[in-house]
């Protein structure tokens, strides 16, 4: 942002000049700035990353609240999780990495693996995700266009979590049985 002084010959300006600049104040400071138009594009790929962020961020409210230990592990999830963070990562973004991966690779392999499970495993999962304390839910999606699309269920968010703690090297890929919590 650039600092001005005498902007257009006066002492002060604010707001929008010729559809190009915007003039404001930062920090008792005028400042000017090109004038940008917001968009919110609701393509297929765009609507699609923010599905899966937003399952990322279920996913990180369950371990923050948790307080249950998974059996494949000694500590929680979330100190299992940052006990492996490189330095000066969080690690909460680090899951996420863990659970969308390079070009959407790991969520797209996890959201297989879910497929590729019967329906009574995936009713297993659904029912062992609702009985976590807390419990995991649903997570909303939407479709290209912004319009809501078919939720995830709470055990299809719960096997994905699994599903990025097996690619952060923390335990087996989860299977037809969920996870024990304790």
């Amino acid at each position: 942002m650039a600092k001005v002084s005498g902007p257009l010959m006066s002492m002060d300006a604010r707001g929008k000049f010729a559809n190009t600049l915007v003039f404001s104040g930062w920090k008792g400071r005028p400042t000017v700035r090109q004038l940008v138009q917001p968009t919110n594009p609701q393509s297929t790929n765009q609507v699609a990353a923010r599905n899966m962020v937003r399952t990322g961020g279920a996913i990180q409210r369950f371990i923050n609240l948790s307080v249950l230990v998974n059996a494949n592990l000694t500590l929680n999830d979330k100190l299992e999780i940052a006990a492996i963070t490189p330095s000066g990562q969080a690690w909460n973004g680090y899951l996420v990495n863990a659970l969308i991966g390079a070009g959407a690779l790991a969520y797209t392999a996890g959201q297989a693996a879910w497929t590729a499970l019967a329906g009574g495993e995936q009713t297993a999962w659904d029912n062992a995700a609702a009985a976590l304390v807390p419990a995991i839910p649903a997570v909303n999606q939407q479709v290209a266009g912004g319009g809501a699309g078919t939720p995830l269920s709470g055990g299809n968010v719960f096997f994905l979590q699994e599903y990025a703690l097996y690619t952060l090297g923390l335990q087996t890929v989860p299977g037809a049985t969920p996870t024990v919590y304790a």
